[in-house]
Order: C-alpha cells, then sequence, then structure tokens
C-alpha cells in the first residue's frame, strides 16, 4: 500500500528587530529553538548595536541570519527588511525582549491555515516578571486618535480564554499572511516607531482583511526593554507625530467629521499627560510640528488607502468604536483590581516598573 504524502509544513519567517538588546537575545532564541513547529527561520535586523549583539550572535547562534544596520533605523524599516530578505509564506514579529512558549508558532499558524480570510492573528501576551498579569490581548483605537493595549497590566482572570476578532495585533507579538504585506504593502518607515502596527491594523482592516486573537498562543515579555519609559523625549515626540499620521492616513473623510470632537479630548487629554507626568511639553510639539510638514506625503498615502478599501465607511466606525470600548472597559477592570489591591493594605503609589507597564505606546 502505497503510504500518503504528507503536505510540507509552510515555512514561517520570525523577524526580531534588536538595538542594544544582546542582554534579551539568548532567553528569546533559546525559546525559540524548542518551538514543536519545524518550519521556522529566523532573521535579526540590527539597528546599529554597540552593546557586543552583532558579534554575540555571530559566535553563538550562527544560524540566525542577521541584517545589519549601522545606524537605529527605527522598528519600522528594521522589520521592513526582515520581511523583504525573509521567504516564508507566513511572517512573525517578536521584539528581542520576549520568551516565547513551545507552541506559539505552531498554534497561530493552525489559525491562519484554518481561516483564510484572516490578515493576521495575535496572541496572549503576559509579563516576563509577573506570568498572572497580561501584557496585552491586541492592539486597541479610540476615536480621537490614540492607542492602547487591550488588557495591559490586568491580572490575567481568565476573560481572555477565548478566540475573537480585534483591530490588530501589537507589532512586538504578531503574525502575518504574506499577501497582506503584498496587498496592502509593509509598515510604514516614515513612522519609525510607534503607532506603526495601528496604521497596520487600520490599514489591513480597510481592504478587508481580519485580524484573530489566539489565546492559546502565549508570550512574555519584558516590556520597554530596549526604548525605556512612555514619557522619554523621543517616545513623546514620535507619539504625537504619529498620532495625527495615523487619524491623517486612515479615518475616513465622513468619520474624520463624526470623530473631530473625540480626536480634540484624547489629543488634549495626551498633551496634559505628557506635560504633567513628563514635562515633555517640547518634545510633544516638536512631534505635532513635525506631523504638520509631514502632511502633504501623509495625505498621498491616505489616497492609496482609500483606493484600497474594501468595506464600507460604517465598519471602520463599528470596530474603531468596539475597541475604544474595550480598552475603555479594560481600564474600568484596571481601575478596580487596584483598589481591590489597596483594599488589602498591599497597593502604595505605584513603582516605576508598574509605571512602564501601564503605558501603552511601550512595546518594544
Amino acid at each position: 500500500m502505497t503510504t500518503p504524502v504528507q503536505p510540507l509544513s509552510k515555512l514561517v519567517s520570525i523577524v526580531i528587530p534588536n538595538w542594544n538588546g544582546k542582554r534579551f537575545l539568548a532567553g528569546c532564541l533559546d525559546s525559540l529553538a524548542r518551538q514543536t513547529y519545524a518550519s521556522i527561520e529566523t532573521y535579526i535586523v540590527d539597528n546599529g548595536s554597540r552593546d557586543g549583539s552583532v558579534e554575540f550572535l555571530k559566535e553563538s547562534y550562527p544560524e540566525v541570519k542577521l541584517i545589519e544596520f549601522e545606524v537605529n533605523t527605527g522598528f519600522s524599516p528594521a522589520v521592513n527588511a526582515g520581511i523583504r530578505a525573509s521567504q516564508g509564506e507566513y511572517v512573525a514579529l517578536i521584539n528581542n525582549d520576549t520568551i516565547v512558549d513551545e507552541r506559539w508558532v505552531e498554534e497561530l499558524v493552525a489559525v491562519l491555515d484554518e481561516n483564510p480570510e484572516l490578515g493576521s492573528v495575535g496572541c496572549k501576551m503576559l509579563a516576563y516578571d509577573d506570568p498572572e498579569t497580561l501584557d496585552g490581548v491586541g492592539d486597541g483605537y479610540r476615536r480621537g486618535g490614540l492607542p492602547g493595549r487591550i488588557g495591559h497590566g490586568e491580572k490575567d482572570l481568565g476573560l481572555f480564554e477565548n478566540r475573537r476578532y480585534i483591530l490588530g495585533a501589537c507589532g512586538g507579538a504578531a503574525m502575518f499572511r504574506r499577501d497582506l504585506f503584498d496587498d496592502i504593502g509593509l509598515f510604514d518607515d516614515d513612522y519609525f516607531a510607534y503607532l506603526e502596527d495601528v496604521d497596520m491594523a487600520l490599514r489591513a482592516q480597510s481592504a478587508g482583511y481580519k485580524c484573530l486573537y489566539v489565546p492559546t498562543a502565549i508570550i512574555y515579555h519584558l516590556g520597554c526593554g530596549t526604548t525605556g519609559s512612555g514619557y522619554s523625549p523621543l517616545v513623546v515626540r514620535l507619539s504625537a507625530q504619529n498620532n495625527l499620521n495615523t487619524i491623517v492616513k486612515n479615518i475616513p473623510f465622513p468619520l474624520l467629521l463624526k470623530f473631530f470632537p473625540h480626536i480634540l479630548f484624547w489629543q488634549s487629554y495626551y498633551l496634559a499627560v505628557v506635560i504633567i507626568r513628563g514635562g515633555k511639553l517640547i518634545p510633544w510639539l516638536d512631534g505635532t510640528f513635525r506631523a504638520l510638514l509631514m502632511l502633504p506625503l501623509m495625505l498621498r498615502k491616505r489616497r492609496e488607502i482609500n483606493a484600497r478599501r474594501r468595506v464600507d465607511h460604517s465598519y471602520m466606525e463599528r470596530i474603531i468604536i468596539e475597541s475604544e470600548n474595550e480598552l475603555k472597559e479594560a481600564k474600568r477592570r484596571l481601575n478596580l483590581q487596584s483598589l481591590a489591591k489597596a483594599g488589602r493594605g498591599t497597593a502604595a503609589r505605584p513603582d516605576k516598573k508598574e509605571e512602564m507597564q501601564a503605558d501603552p505606546y511601550c512595546k518594544s
């Protein structure tokens, strides 16, 4: 009797951006070596590290495909270089400061195989140093143009154990179909870092690609392992700039009119937060001014996105409002957990690590 031929597993390309993250690399790469899914190639894109990352990789992990830049090009250009060089039908992005559960790749591949309507999948992200705490279960977005991570900072109490559609997956732990990139393009190089994954999610949704959260795919994330606190001048400048760029590129004109009061409120709120918590008015002004200078470029990109739109405006409005409501509910739950913790006499003022974990912009 002839033995049936088993179909070849799809090749998965894993792309990891790195900038002075040598201390994280062994843990991350060793966890990838333990994956139950065998057909994997790994790319590390080094953004001009000066901590010995490149030498360490060449000596200790020669099987890893290394792409080197002389300077820090930012998250988007780095992962785009890895995506272009890779060969996999599916492309996964993970941060260098993560530890991947051994079934992470297998679980995500199975879901993409089963659901052709999906352009990407997200996973359950847990805090590396407190695995009972969620780092996030997907990206969120508000009508006012301010992003967030669903479940960020909450205790993992079983609320996120089922698959569910989400706006998009965090760029630090996601898997994409290559067909998605071939259709709508790669991450926006002009973002450098911050909100590039939200921009990708909105572009993908506009073109008809859905994203599914997969709770059985688990990754452990240190958080802010490379870029630091969410109120550094660099983070504030890029966040202010990319907040506006994302609105200009992705929000259809009828929704722009409906969302304008929300945009005014939430952008003012972010300004107040960075001034009160970080004293970073100048970086915010710098980012806002740069966004204004980039307006002609973003309007050209907007026209390209509109030309690829395959869903109506009501769909975009619905998924954004649903995402905003999820962020609101997540914030309510987090506040209740904090109050309960304080009531037990175990909580005082949040320490520096908790403040970093509470920052929605902290991804890498």
